[in-house]
């Protein structure tokens, strides 16, 4: 994938978010670590064109300690939770589960750049821009920064 691939599906998965969107909860975006971050300011700057107001973004590290880590009001908000790539789920289930433990969100929504497959959380990501299944000993390498989308790089361990 390239700079106009990675444009092209978020801003696809921008006006999918769009659709679903309900009147009465406000959307907030949280972008699961740096690359999750950067992804999620593109879309949330997709929503604000599209709903004419700002939408809230998010940085969340999913395994810093609690006091580095703060989460923003998520009840009754439609939490859209954005990752570059969804392996195994654990990331995306930990994410839930700390928002869960707190917050009573009115819906969650996952989206994530990259599908790899290989589940061993039961997570399923509601947005995907590419499925791309790898055998165990490939990685994906998405490099993407807070300015602008970059790329995607698929690689095998040596």
């Amino acid at each position: 994938m390239d700079q106009e691939d990675i444009r092209r599906f978020i801003r696809r998965m921008s006006i999918q978010i769009w659709e679903k969107l309900d009147e009465e909860n406000k959307p907030v975006i949280i972008g699961l670590n740096s690359k999750g971050y950067a992804m999620g300011k593109e879309i949330a700057r997709h929503l604000t064109e599209l709903l004419s107001h700002d939408v809230p973004v998010h940085e969340f590290m999913v395994r810093d300690t609690p006091s580095n880590n703060t989460l923003p009001d998520c009840s009754d908000r439609h939490v859209i939770l954005v990752d570059d790539v969804i392996f195994s789920g654990r990331t995306m289930f930990e994410a839930i589960s700390i928002i869960c433990k707190t917050y009573e969100p009115a819906l969650i929504q996952t989206l994530v750049l990259i599908d790899r497959g290989h589940r061993k959380y039961p997570i399923k990501a509601d947005l995907v821009g590419r499925s791309t299944p790898t055998k165990v000993g490939e990685h994906i390498e998405v490099m993407l920064s807070d300015d602008r989308p970059g790329k995607v790089i698929l690689f095998k361990n040596t």
